[in-house]
C-alpha cells in the first residue's frame, strides 16, 4: 500500500499535497508491524516490542503532523518525537521490571490514542472553518484514539488473563494486528478523501477568485482555442475597451480583433514560438504592442501579454491579457514630436548662427579689405579699374544683400510673424516683377531671362511669398548659369494645380548635392557659381516652407554638365 501511494502520489494524486509524505508514513507503521509481529521469537521480545511499538507511535505522530500540515498549520514535532523516545525507553526499561504485562499494554496504549484523538480534534475543527464535506477520517481517528484509551483503562484497572494480554502468539493478537490494518487502511483511504475534498475547494476558490478578478478587471482577459478556432473566453472589460458584448466577442475570429497590416505581424510572431511550445510544453509569456479594431470602427493601441497552455483536452490554446495603452502611445507620439521640433529649432539655431558667422561675416569682411585697399590706391588707379572695382563690389553687396534679406524673411516665419494671405495671383505679371530685380546680374553676364507664361494663368496664393520663392529659384538659376546662357520660365495648369518650371542651361547639381536640398537638419553643400558666387540653401529651403504654407510641392530635376529644372506647384486660382 505504501508503495502505491507512492508512485501514484507522482501521477494520479500528482495535484493533492502531502500523498508522499502519508506513504513514507504508512511504510513506517509497516516497518513497525512488521518488527513486533512477524519477527516476534526470531529476535528478543524486549526488542521487538520496544522498536515495534516506537515504530508505529511514530507512524501515528507522523500521520498528525501530516494532516495539521495539510490545514497549514505548525505542529509541535519535537514534543511528539520527546514522547516518542519516551515511549521506547518506558517499554524497554519494562523488560526488567516486575511489573505485570498489562501494564505495558495500557502505557502503549495511551500515548498514541492522545495523538490519535488530537489529530480528530484538528480535523473536526477545520473541517467547521473551511466547510469541508468529508467527515470519514475524522470518525476514523476518533474511533481509534477512543477504542486505544478504551483498551488503556481496561488493561490498567482491570484484572485481565495473561491469556487475553496481545503479546503472547494466539487469536487475540492476530485479531488485534488485524483490527490495526484495516484501520491503517480506512485512514489511507479517509486521508485521500479528505486532500480530494481540500483540493476541489481550493480549485472552487481559485475558480471563484480569478473569476472575481477577471470579472473586475479593466483589462480584457481572453483565450483563444487554435482548434476551436474561436474565443472560448472573453472577460466582461472587453465592452468598455472594445465596445463589444462578451458574446460578440466572443463570435468574433481573432483576426478581425486587429487592423490587418497589426494582425498579420502578430501572426508572423506567433508561428514559430507556437511551434517552440508544441515541442517543449514551456510557458514563456511574450508581450505584443499591437493596433485594435473596435466595434465603432475606431482603432485603439494595446498591450498584449500572451502565453501558450495546452487545456484538459489537450487543445492549445492562446491566453492574453490586453492592457489599453492608447494614451501611452498617444505621449509618445507628442514627445517623439515635440523631440523633433526641438531638434529642428536645434538645426535651425545652428543654421542661423552658421550663415551669420561664415556666410555674411566673410563677405562683408571681404568687401570691407577690398574696399580699403581702392582707398589706399585710389588715386593712381585709371577710372576702368575703378569701374571694375567697384562693379565687383556691387556684385558681392548684391549677394549679401540677398542673403540678408532671405535670412530675415526666414527668422520672421520661424516665429510666425509674417502674415499668410492667399489671393488669386497673375503668375505672368509677378515673374515679370522678379526678373527686373536681375537686370544687372544679367547683363553682367549675358544671360537672357524669357518669361513664357500666359497671362491668364492664376495661382490662389500669397503674393509676397510667391515673389519670393521665384526670386530664389532665378537667382539660383543665374548664379550657375554660364556666360552668355539662358534662363526659362514657364507655367502650365494641371488638374486643379498650376505646375511653374525655372529652368537653366549651367552647371547642373550633383545627387549627393541634391539630396541635401529643402532639409535644414542636414549638412548643406553649395556650389559657388559660374562666376565665383557665393550662396546657401538657405533660399531653397526658405521656398519649400513657403511653397508648402501654400499647399504646394516642390522638387528638382538636373543633370551634371546640362543643367536644372525646378517644378513648382501651387493651387490654381481663377
Amino acid at each position: 500500500m505504501s508503495a502505491g501511494l507512492w508512485f501514484a502520489s507522482g501521477y494520479y494524486f500528482k495535484k493533492l499535497r502531502m500523498v508522499k509524505a502519508w506513504s513514507l508514513a504508512t511504510l513506517l507503521q509497516g516497518f513497525g508491524w512488521i518488527v513486533m509481529g512477524a519477527l516476534r521469537g526470531q529476535i528478543p521480545d524486549w526488542i521487538s516490542i520496544s522498536f515495534g511499538n516506537t515504530f508505529i507511535f511514530l507512524s501515528i505522530l507522523s500521520y498528525h503532523v501530516i494532516i495539521v500540515s495539510l490545514f497549514g498549520k505548525k505542529s509541535n514535532l519535537k514534543i511528539g518525537v520527546f514522547f516518542a523516545v519516551v515511549l521506547f525507553v518506558t517499554l524497554a526499561l519494562y523488560q526488567v521490571s516486575t511489573f505485570p504485562q498489562q501494564y505495558r499494554i495500557s502505557i502503549l496504549s495511551i500515548f498514541p490514542s492522545v495523538l490519535l484523538l488530537l489529530t480528530a480534534k484538528t480535523i473536526f475543527e477545520e473541517n467547521r472553518k473551511q466547510r469541508l464535506t468529508g467527515n470519514f477520517i475524522f470518525y476514523l481517528f476518533l474511533f481509534s484514539g477512543l477504542f486505544l484509551f478504551g483498551r488503556s483503562l481496561v488493561y490498567a484497572f482491570t484484572e485481565v488473563a495473561s491469556t487475553q494480554i496481545a503479546f503472547g502468539k494466539g487469536p487475540i493478537q492476530d485479531i488485534t494486528y488485524l483490527f490495526f490494518y484495516v484501520i491503517s487502511v480506512l485512514l489511507t483511504f479517509g486521508f485521500l478523501l479528505m486532500c480530494i475534498d481540500i483540493f476541489i475547494k481550493g480549485q472552487i476558490q481559485d475558480e471563484e477568485k480569478y473569476k472575481s478578478l477577471a470579472e473586475n478587471s479593466t483589462d480584457i482577459i481572453w483565450v483563444w482555442n487554435f482548434d476551436l478556432e474561436k474565443f472560448t473566453y472573453v472577460s466582461p472589460s472587453v465592452t468598455q475597451v472594445a465596445g463589444y458584448s462578451i458574446k460578440e466577442a466572443s463570435n468574433i475570429h481573432i483576426s478581425d480583433t486587429f487592423t490587418k497590416d497589426t494582425y498579420l505581424q502578430f501572426k508572423e510572431l506567433l508561428i514559430p514560438r507556437m511551434i517552440d511550445f508544441r515541442n517543449s510544453n514551456m510557458k514563456i509569456p511574450y508581450a505584443y504592442e499591437l493596433e485594435q479594431l473596435r466595434k465603432d470602427g475606431s482603432t485603439i493601441w494595446i498591450e498584449a501579454n500572451t502565453v501558450f497552455q495546452k487545456n484538459q483536452n489537450s487543445e492549445i490554446e492562446l491566453l492574453g491579457v490586453s492592457r489599453d495603452i492608447d494614451g501611452r502611445k498617444k505621449s509618445e507620439r507628442e514627445m517623439n514630436r515635440y523631440f523633433k521640433e526641438l531638434q529642428l529649432l536645434n538645426y535651425t539655431k545652428d543654421k542661423f548662427f552658421s550663415i551669420i558667422s561664415h556666410d555674411l561675416k566673410g563677405p562683408i569682411g571681404g568687401m570691407n579689405t577690398f574696399i580699403g585697399m581702392i582707398l589706399e590706391d585710389m588715386e593712381t588707379r585709371s577710372p576702368k579699374r575703378m569701374r571694375n572695382d567697384l562693379n565687383i563690389l556691387y556684385q558681392s553687396s548684391g549677394e549679401v544683400y540677398a542673403l540678408l534679406e532671405n535670412l530675415l524673411t526666414w527668422a520672421r516665419s520661424q516665429t510666425n510673424e509674417i502674415t499668410f494671405l492667399p489671393e488669386n495671383v497673375s503668375v505672368k505679371t509677378v515673374v515679370d516683377t522678379v526678373i527686373s530685380y536681375f537686370t544687372f546680374m544679367t547683363e553682367n553676364k549675358g544671360i537672357r531671362i524669357q518669361n513664357l507664361i500666359d497671362n491668364d494663368i492664376f495661382v490662389f496664393a500669397d503674393e509676397n511669398m510667391l515673389e519670393t520663392i521665384l526670386r530664389n529659384l532665378v537667382s539660383n538659376a543665374i548664379k550657375y548659369s554660364h556666360v552668355g546662357g539662358q534662363v526659362k520660365i514657364s507655367a502650365e495648369p494641371i488638374d486643379g494645380n498650376v505646375s511653374i518650371q525655372v529652368e537653366d542651361f549651367g552647371t547642373g547639381i550633383t545627387d549627393e548635392i541634391r539630396s541635401t536640398f529643402f532639409q535644414i537638419d542636414a549638412k548643406q553643400k553649395s556650389m559657388p557659381g559660374t562666376l565665383g558666387e557665393r550662396g546657401t540653401t538657405l533660399g531653397l529651403i526658405l521656398c519649400k516652407e513657403f511653397i508648402e504654407k501654400n499647399h504646394g510641392k516642390i522638387f528638382v530635376q538636373s543633370e551634371v554638365g546640362k543643367g536644372s529644372k525646378f517644378f513648382i506647384t501651387l493651387p490654381k486660382g481663377k
